[in-house]
């Protein structure tokens, strides 16, 4: 377990949306960060599985770049956490893992609204699961799909640089490129020492 208090002095702000030749400059940029970072890990409480427990909070707001005001960052999620599990069955020579990894939303800026960064997008959740299957001592077959559920998560958003005809901002969804990923492959490990493989690290 670990707490933290940081203090930022001197960070680079800019007025443009984005800077460039004429972007006025300067290190006027101030803010900070405290937070919790929590990790537990465990491989014998209970026969043949191993899990592991990760949580995070951070609160931080920074006045930088080209913010008017000290506000959270878009890439800051105040809440994160993790469950990866591990366990073996010994009939079917396999190793079956399930990991849920969730974040309470992150903030983003709505130009249609005068509140500076006063969005936040849903919570963000993936389940993902993975199974390796010993073909012999040394030889792993794996397979992993991530996004087991489907769950449509959305990063940010990106708005249009101008008004539409309501005289508002038109925007689109930031996304994953595929709501899911699967994965197979096969391991093989050559060493002098024939009980080594990678089962560990997957």
């Amino acid at each position: 377990m670990e707490a933290y208090y940081k203090d930022y002095h001197n960070l680079v702000t800019f007025s443009e949306e984005q800077p460039g030749p004429n972007s006025q400059f300067s290190n006027s940029g101030n803010g900070f960060a405290k937070g919790l970072d929590i990790f537990w890990r465990d491989a014998t409480t209970f026969k043949n599985l191993e899990y592991w427990i990760s949580y995070s909070y951070i609160d931080t707001e920074r006045k930088y770049q080209n913010f008017p005001s000290r506000a959270t960052p878009g890439f800051v999620a105040g809440h994160n956490a993790s469950l990866v599990t591990k366990y073996w069955i010994g009939d079917w020579r396999s190793q079956i893992g399930f990991t849920h990894s969730f974040n309470s939303g992150r903030p983003f800026n709505n130009p249609n609204q005068p509140q500076f960064m006063n969005g936040k997008t849903k919570a963000y959740h993936n389940l993902s699961f993975n199974w390796a299957y010993l073909l012999s001592q040394q030889k792993i077959l794996y397979f992993s799909v991530s996004n087991v559920l489907g769950t449509q998560n959305i990063f940010t958003y990106e708005y249009a640089s101008s008004r539409n005809f309501d005289g508002q901002f038109n925007r689109r969804a930031i996304t994953p490129t595929a709501n899911r990923f699967f994965f197979v492959g096969f391991f093989w490990t050559i060493s002098d020492n024939k009980k080594s493989n990678q089962l560990k690290n997957l």
